[in-house]
């Protein structure tokens, strides 16, 4: 079942994160609804990615909180993992399994047949261009972007209700990345709640329905009314002083 649309997923209330005396993330407050892609965009170093690991509850927060769905994102990532999809920069894929070998590995452990697995992932593949000969194949033979494909359609085999993406499209072709926002946009469009890591800054503006400039602590929040509006004036100028 889809979430309500503007229904809070994912909560994050004045968190921080430190390894060691060295602090990554500092009062980081937001909410992603069902219904919403927000991108985050900032410097190398700025935290993004372990933002995402926060609300994926891979990492706890040294302060604050982080929930999904209303429940601690550490204890939901023990319980009940599937409600939260993660394709991160390194696709993390068995690389001697073939595509449908790490599918069906990764299906069969949350209770899917091979059946279910290929009935999901099938329509998904065409979409994003993953052919059947690249499926047969040896994920570790794959081109990056081809891996970074699967990974998507694993992420998405379950229908989690929060979906976290960390530069999915940094290895495909222009053609490929826009199938693959196309579809994350898609799936927003129908209740799923998404953030979204970039690099890509008119991307982000097209895609998103708003932008968080993130350095540590969140400098400024993007929202924007109009996905085809170009990057000009004052946005263009934030982002130029977040990323100088």
């Amino acid at each position: 079942m889809a979430n309500a649309r503007g229904q809070p997923v994912v909560v994050v209330e004045n968190a921080a994160r430190a390894f060691g005396a060295r602090e990554v993330l500092s009062g980081i407050t937001l909410t992603v609804s069902a219904g919403e892609l927000v991108g985050i965009v900032g410097p190398n170093g700025g935290g993004k990615s372990t933002l995402l690991l926060l609300m994926a509850g891979l990492l706890r927060p040294s302060s604050g909180r982080v929930t999904v769905l209303g429940i601690d994102a550490y204890a939901l990532s023990l319980t009940a993992a599937g409600s939260v999809g993660l394709v991160t920069a390194r696709p993390g894929l068995y690389p001697l399994l073939t595509g449908w070998e790490n599918l069906h590995h990764f299906g069969g452990l949350f209770g899917l047949s091979p059946a279910e697995v290929e009935a999901k992932a099938e329509p998904l593949a065409r979409t994003l261009e993953l052919t059947p000969s690249s499926l047969a194949t040896r994920a570790g033979q794959l081109s990056t972007g081809m891996q970074q494909k699967l990974s998507l359609i694993r992420a998405l085999l379950l229908s989690p209700k929060l979906l976290l993406l960390d530069e999915p499209t940094a290895n495909l072709d222009p053609l490929a990345a826009r199938a693959l926002t196309a579809e994350v946009r898609r799936r927003v469009n129908d209740g799923l709640a998404c953030a979204l890591v970039t690099h890509d800054l008119p991307g982000a503006e097209a895609v998103c329905d708003r932008v968080l400039l993130l350095d540590r602590s969140v400098k400024r929040e993007l929202t924007f009314s109009d996905h085809r509006a170009p990057l000009s004036g004052p946005t263009l100028k934030a982002w130029q002083e977040l990323l100088r």
